[in-house]
């Protein structure tokens, strides 16, 4: 059963590597060079090439869509692969009906396609191989992180060809630009040194103290300032929490590590729930990896 479990794991994320490199492939080359052929004039796009190339990058999205082979393991993960080929999918196709119908509106339309795209390298850097990773360590099957190799952007954004369609690389997004990926999630959770995993349960023993070492990445484009962390414990005898702030995370996977204390212990062999919460942050809009459960047992 475990060989079985092992090998249906290693059959998605490498199904999932391959749909990766194939989108990475034609953003860099295929998409690359349609713009590229056009030098920059609207009128000298290949519309043929450009739909071919959307409905390559709509085939990806719904290969990762119709995917029926998703390991229980990874339930809480594709969804990032899933948005990431949607996001290009779409902002691909918009670039195809800018060429077919209105070839003037091109440069303001690619414009926003790459800041779409630069979303969807977000999310595949900051949320998909993260959760990815953190999947396998916890079904006990590191030896195929190996898979889990980061794609490159989709596109060279700064070689369009296209006057003033790449955006200004001096411009930075800002923690209350609503428009820029924001989110946070929680990375690790130890108590008395030991690791509480989503679900799990740590033994603490009688000189262990009881204290939470949260550690929280930022999956999103922009800084986060002022970052709450709560920690709930119930016991027996009462509901305790305890809340921190984060003064600053930095964005692209930036994380910080604060600990949380000031808890009472349960009774002797008492397991008692936890709740560790985080954020969320303004704009976020996707929460379901601000929060971990678990339970701690009392020992002597």
């Amino acid at each position: 059963m475990a060989t079985q479990e092992s090998t249906q794991v290693r059959k998605y994320v490498t199904s999932s590597a391959s749909l990766l490199s194939d989108s990475s492939n034609a953003g860099n080359e295929d998409l690359q060079n349609i713009l590229a052929n056009a030098e920059g004039d609207a009128n000298k796009l290949d519309g043929e090439a450009l739909r071919g190339a959307s409905d390559n990058a709509q085939l990806l999205y719904q290969r990762a869509l119709d995917n029926e082979e998703v390991s229980p393991e990874f339930e809480g993960v594709h969804h990032y692969l899933v948005s990431s080929l949607g996001i290009r999918a779409d902002a691909t196709d918009k670039l195809a009906r800018a060429a077919e119908g209105n070839p003037d509106s091109f440069p303001e339309v690619l414009s926003g396609a790459i800041e779409d795209y630069k979303v969807s390298d977000s999310i595949i850097r900051n949320q998909y191989l993260p959760a990815s990773k953190r999947a396998l360590e916890q079904s006990g099957q590191q030896g195929s992180q190996g898979y889990l190799e980061e794609p490159d952007p989709f596109m060279d954004y700064g070689e369009t060809g296209f006057a003033g369609a790449t955006p200004d690389a001096g411009a930075t997004a800002v923690q209350d630009d609503p428009n820029a990926l924001h989110g946070v999630q929680i990375d690790v959770v130890e108590v008395g040194g030991q690791q509480l995993y989503p679900g799990g349960n740590v033994v603490l023993g009688g000189d262990s103290k009881t204290a939470f070492v949260v550690t929280v990445t930022n999956g999103g484009e922009v800084a986060e300032q002022a970052v709450p962390v709560e920690v709930i414990l119930n016991t027996k005898a009462e509901r305790q929490s305890q809340k921190v702030t984060m003064e600053s995370i930095e964005p692209n996977g930036g994380t910080q590590t604060v600990e949380v204390k000031g808890f009472r212990p349960g009774e002797y062999d008492e397991i008692a729930d936890v709740t560790v919460e985080v954020g969320p942050v303004k704009y976020e809009e996707f929460e379901d990896n601000n929060t971990l459960t678990g339970t701690v047992q009392f020992g002597i």
